[in-house]
């Protein structure tokens, strides 16, 4: 798993997204119940889907359970299916989306708007392994492996009332956090970089690469919306630039959450491209403080390599030597 966690689309070297697929590596291969936490876009479905094909059972379906956008009347009906004459209107029996995912995983997306009369009927499912139909008064089995996901504090919606203790504690057998892109580091530039190659392709452009001043702004940026945000990002700029160096004037983004840019440990830049260091308790590189220092400088020159060089008294053959070893630059 650990050599192809990109053929399942998640992109990243940074030490938290490694933690997340070691433990991915780990869990994949059980029936555990998997709980996914992070913001807003930062891919909890995606990784959802990267457990289930990674599983034993990636041959069997994937089935998504959008909480967030079934009616509430109809959530019954549609999570554990209904027999004819369950409501009006019921003339067929119909599968539910847990009986659709047999066989394979389903995920519960955004699980903690799911109604509470409804939780208690997902607890069920979960402890037995049986459900019954709306309408029905027979019991099915079901041999489905259960992922939920949620965007949301749970334990602080346990300690408001709108969500069970026990719901809860039956999926969260394993957590999984997902780290906003934010604190990812360099896996922006990374994950860009694959969205330039898909979108190029997708839409029929000459191919497309990044520019120093692009990078910068994309490395400083706070990414509010996550990867979702950095996809919408990328997209427009291949659509809506002719160059095949894209540029930071070419990245539509809200100028105001430009931040000060953490580095390695210890270490940040800020927009103006000051440079503060400060030792960990474990220590950090000498060439871990080297690339920063590089990329202050860049950020000082804007990005102008010959300006960058003259700040850091060296040659401009020299800094591009190490930023092209630092992969810093175009």
């Amino acid at each position: 798993m650990a050599k192809n966690h990109e053929s399942y689309g998640l992109i990243g070297n940074s030490q938290p997204m490694q933690q997340l697929l070691r433990l991915l590596e780990r869990i994949a291969p059980t029936r555990a119940t998997v709980m996914l936490c992070g913001e807003s876009g930062t891919g909890k479905a995606l990784l959802a889907e990267a457990i289930h094909r990674a599983s034993p059972w990636a041959a069997g379906p994937f089935v998504t359970v959008d909480c967030t956008n079934i009616p509430a009347n109809l959530m019954e009906s549609e999570v554990f299916g209904h027999e004819p004459g369950a409501f009006t209107d019921a003339r067929q029996r119909k599968q539910g989306l847990i009986e659709l995912g047999a066989g394979g995983t389903v995920l519960l997306d955004e699980i903690s708007v799911l109604p509470v009369e409804l939780q208690a009927k997902l607890l069920g499912v979960l402890e037995t392994r049986r459900f019954r139909r709306l309408g029905g008064t027979d019991e099915h089995e079901t041999d489905t492996r259960f992922l939920a996901a949620t965007n949301e504090d749970l334990m602080q919606a346990v300690e408001e009332g709108r969500f069970r203790e026990d719901l809860y504690y039956r999926l969260n057998v394993v957590p999984m956090e997902i780290p906003p892109l934010r604190d990812r580091g360099d896996d922006v530039l990374r994950i860009a970089d694959h969205f330039l190659g898909e979108y190029t392709q997708r839409h029929g452009v000459d191919a497309r690469t990044l520019g120093q001043s692009a990078i910068l702004l994309l490395s400083a940026y706070a990414w509010p919306g996550n990867v979702r945000e950095l996809r919408n990002v990328i997209e427009r700029a291949v659509l809506m630039t002719d160059r095949e160096i894209i540029r930071a004037d070419d990245l539509v983004i809200d100028r105001r959450n430009y931040r000060s840019t953490p580095g390695a440990a210890g270490i940040t830049i800020s927009e103006e491209g000051d440079l503060t260091v400060r030792l960990p308790a474990n220590g950090m590189s000498l060439e871990a403080v080297e690339r920063e220092v590089i990329r202050a400088a860049l950020r000082r020159a804007k990005g102008n390599v010959t300006k960058a060089a003259q700040l850091l008294q060296m040659s401009r053959d020299t800094l591009r030597y190490r930023i092209q070893k630092f992969e810093l630059g175009d």
